[in-house]
């Protein structure tokens, strides 16, 4: 009974550290006090996180400023300006990642409500996962989460920006190397258990 008690120790000690190990990418940082929209060109990266237009699209990353009225949610929020732009996430460096969840929000309140589909590849090339998530457009910012849906060992996320505009903003994501580590050391754990 005890070596069961002293595994989910463990076990317990791992899962906490996984979710202090998350991420949030925000646009805090971008936050401008006024009326006005504003661009910020085509990549946007903090740390080692980076979203980007693969395809570099006519319009710019945009932001509303904290007087913008309808258009600020009470969040600076990051919203790609071209209809039909396509918008990845990733880690600068290339490594695996999984994402937690993100913050959506309609563009235009009282305007249609946006359908986000989100497309993950997964690293190594083993294959892609979906997710599709409608924002209500009267309810201001809302948090999706990906858990359970196999969004984890990602090389990168792509969305696209359609006609009922949406924005984004707190990407939760967990670096995959600190998920495996101490996956590792609860295995070292374990074993060096078995051999006293």
């Amino acid at each position: 009974m005890k070596k069961y008690m002293i595994g989910a120790a463990v076990a317990g000690l791992a899962m906490a550290s996984v979710a202090s190990g998350q991420v949030v990418m925000d646009f805090q940082d971008l936050e401008m006090n006024d009326s006005n929209l504003h661009d910020w060109g085509y990549v946007y990266t903090a740390g080692d996180w980076m979203v980007s237009h693969p395809n570099s699209e006519p319009f710019e990353f945009t932001t509303a400023g904290t007087q913008s009225g309808s258009f600020y949610q009470g969040s600076t929020m990051l919203f790609n300006n071209t209809v039909g732009g396509v918008m990845t996430f990733e880690r600068i460096d290339g490594a695996a990642f999984d994402l937690a969840s993100i913050d959506l929000a309609a563009l235009f309140v009282g305007g249609g409500a946006p359908t986000i589909n989100f497309v993950g590849n997964l690293s190594g090339g083993g294959g892609q996962v979906f997710a599709s998530y409608t924002v209500q457009n009267s309810t201001g910012i809302e948090t999706f989460s990906f858990a359970g849906l196999g969004f984890d060992g990602l090389s990168s996320v792509s969305w696209v920006q359609e006609n009922s505009f949406h924005q984004f903003d707190n990407i939760a994501i967990v670096p995959a190397p600190a998920t495996l580590a101490l996956l590792g050391l609860a295995g070292f754990a374990g074993r060096r258990r078995r051999q006293a």
